[in-house]
């Protein structure tokens, strides 16, 4: 996804023959209930001829050519995608161009090649019991990760907290809004100055939880997260503003994602499993254990951990005891592409390189 700016979309102007004459129609008017405006172009490929959609024209790298359109210039370089267009490791199928917060985006479908099998997880049999990390979502540490024998393999607890540091600019920015007349220019130009901020807040976020989801799924092939109640827990009004915070529902989805286009497994423990009151050590459950208390201590063996790091373990055990074979098709990784004849599983003549297997897909702010 690439961004541009609004004054670049070129607006057509003809003339249509009516009862009373000609008349000048100008650009088209949006008739949907939303206030979102955007619009599809298909990329369709007739033979030898060049497809309509293009990227990188006239030798201008940061520049996406659309069709009815023309050529208008981005903010990201395409030069990764454009090494994968040449070497036929990828194909565009349509380019979606949607307005967000006074900013064009435009969106591009792309069928690529699988990974490169160096970029892949080795395949494990349903008897292979091994390999299974277990991944507790905390807010003193946004992640821990564990093995079944009480390693522990991973700790983020430096993370940004955008809506929480922010949130004196993000008041203010509101105050100003309130003040404004409705309907008027100046609090237009202020309700824009807010949604920016919103957007850089989440951008922020995602762009911090992609690196660590990428870092995990990229060193471990068998993950076990939580079937957390995030919409229950934000009841909490004590929580709910640093809960929303972490994005734990938008990591959850990132590794889920990623690690199927790896060739990975991602298992999903019962709601109602208590790994933070369960010992990791003799399985005893404890009765009462309150967010206060950051160490657990098992009444019955006298086994002490930390309490983020004993959860991360019991749903660690929970993948070797619950881990079924899956079948072929489902260790296979996706494509952005669906619903059209010859989308699906590329053979291996047509995978990508190392190089291109790491190439940066996520979305950037536009200028």
């Amino acid at each position: 996804m690439v961004g541009f700016r609004s004054d670049q979309l070129v607006q057509h102007v003809h003339t249509v023959r009516t009862g009373s004459g000609n008349r000048r129609v100008g650009f088209p008017r949006f008739k949907k209930k939303t206030h979102k405006r955007s619009f599809r172009l298909r990329n369709k490929y007739t033979g030898s001829n060049r497809p309509p959609i293009r990227v990188g024209e006239n030798n201008i790298a940061r520049s996406v050519r659309l069709p009815g359109i023309g050529v208008v210039g981005v903010r990201e370089d395409t030069r990764p995608l454009r090494r994968m267009l040449a070497k036929n490791h990828a194909r565009i199928l349509a380019a979606t161009v949607t307005e967000r917060i006074d900013r064009w985006w435009v969106s591009l479908t792309v069928e690529a090649a699988d990974h490169h099998p160096a970029q892949r997880h080795p395949g494990r049999g349903g008897s292979d019991p091994s390999g299974w990390v277990g991944v507790d979502r905390g807010l003193s540490a946004l992640i821990v990760a564990a093995t079944p024998d009480g390693r522990e393999v991973a700790r983020i607890t430096d993370r940004p907290t955008p809506l929480t540091s922010r949130l004196g600019q993000q008041r203010r920015l509101a105050r100003v809004v309130a003040r404004r007349e409705k309907g008027s220019r100046r609090r237009c130009k202020a309700t824009i100055r807010l949604a920016r901020h919103h957007q850089r807040s989440r951008n922020i976020r995602e762009h911090f939880l992609h690196q660590v989801s990428h870092d995990l799924v990229k060193t471990h092939d068998r993950i076990v997260l939580e079937d957390l109640s995030i919409a229950g827990m934000l009841r909490n009004h004590h929580l709910a503003r640093t809960i929303s915070d972490a994005g734990w529902g938008e990591f959850a989805r990132q590794v889920q994602y990623k690690q199927r286009w790896r060739g990975g497994q991602v298992y999903l423990a019962d709601r109602w499993f208590a790994s933070s009151k369960t010992c990791s050590g003799c399985g005893t459950r404890a009765e009462m254990l309150p967010l206060a208390q950051r160490v657990f201590t098992c009444t019955d063996c006298g086994h002490t951990l930390d309490r983020d790091l004993n959860a991360a373990v019991n749903l660690a055990a929970w993948g070797e005891r619950h881990h079924q074979a899956r079948e072929p098709e489902a260790r296979a990784p996706v494509t952005n592409a669906r619903g059209r004849e010859g989308t699906g599983r590329h053979s291996g003549v047509g995978e990508t390189s190392p190089e291109e297997a790491e190439t940066d897909t996520h979305p950037a702010s536009a200028a």
